[in-house]
């Protein structure tokens, strides 16, 4: 099965330069209709609508601030505010889904505890992606690696949340290099999830290069996802070991399709 791929335009066509929409118009030149981004935090909303609509480039996903400490109730009235901005944004780019991470976990709690007070904290965003028809995504990422302490690291974490939350608004972005950097198995995670798969990134391990770059065996991956039923873009967010970023995807490129 062919998949369509999408490029995360932070770690990749940063050579476009500074400007988000510099990025879309080279991601689109290199053929790719779908793109993904963390914010517009200090960007030109105006310009970046209207390079999505000149290339005739989707964006996919937008990611809610990351750094909030969801574990701590006193944070949840401004994670709120945050969110609802984010969904404005994604909304005016005509973007549906938005990422939401758990922030850090802290020493002082049992893990149970804190699931059960992020999911407060996601329950009470439901409402907002339900006015704004948002779609929201539950990412877990390693803590071996890129992100030291925080509470979702294994893909059980953010599924304990989705099924505490249980709403159709809420589901799972599984990302592959995170999973297998904190030794997770994808052949058995995978199939236990893929209910709950709104969308699915990848990177290769170690190193989080592009497809190709390190050890995961591609062909066995994408076997995978096609097993469990996954039918949906594969969004690439990696950090390129490759110059220019459409040189670095054309191995991948080609083996999806």
């Amino acid at each position: 099965m062919a998949y369509e791929l999408s490029v995360n335009l932070e770690y990749m066509y940063q050579e476009a330069g500074e400007r988000i929409e510099d990025r879309i118009a080279a991601a689109a030149a290199d053929g790719f209709r779908k793109v993904e981004i963390f914010s517009m935090a200090g960007r030109d909303a105006d310009a970046a609508k209207q390079a999505l609509a000149n290339h005739g480039v989707e964006l996919i996903s937008m990611v809610n601030d990351p750094r909030t400490l969801l574990v701590d109730p006193s944070t949840h009235e401004q994670f709120r505010a945050i969110f609802q901005k984010t969904c404005e944004d994604a909304v005016f780019l005509g973007c549906r889904r938005v990422v939401v991470a758990s922030g850090p976990g802290v020493p002082y709690q049992k893990r149970p505890v804190q699931l059960a007070t992020v999911a407060q904290a996601v329950s009470s965003i439901v409402p907002i992606a339900e006015r704004f028809g948002v779609t929201i995504m539950l990412e877990p990422v390693n803590t071996r690696v890129d992100h030291p302490g925080v509470l979702f690291s294994h893909t059980e974490d953010a599924v304990a949340v989705i099924e505490m939350v249980n709403s159709p608004r809420v589901r799972l972005l599984y990302d592959l290099y995170h999973s297998v950097t904190e030794a997770e198995d994808p052949a058995e995670v995978l199939p236990a999830v893929a209910h709950l798969l709104e969308h699915v990134q990848v990177a290769d391990a170690p190193g989080r290069g592009e497809p190709g770059s390190g050890k995961i065996d591609w062909e066995a991956a994408l076997n995978l996802l096609h097993s469990v039923g996954y039918t949906g873009p594969i969004g690439i967010e990696c950090s390129p070991t490759l110059a220019p970023t459409g040189d670095a995807l054309k191995w991948f490129s080609k083996l999806v399709n």
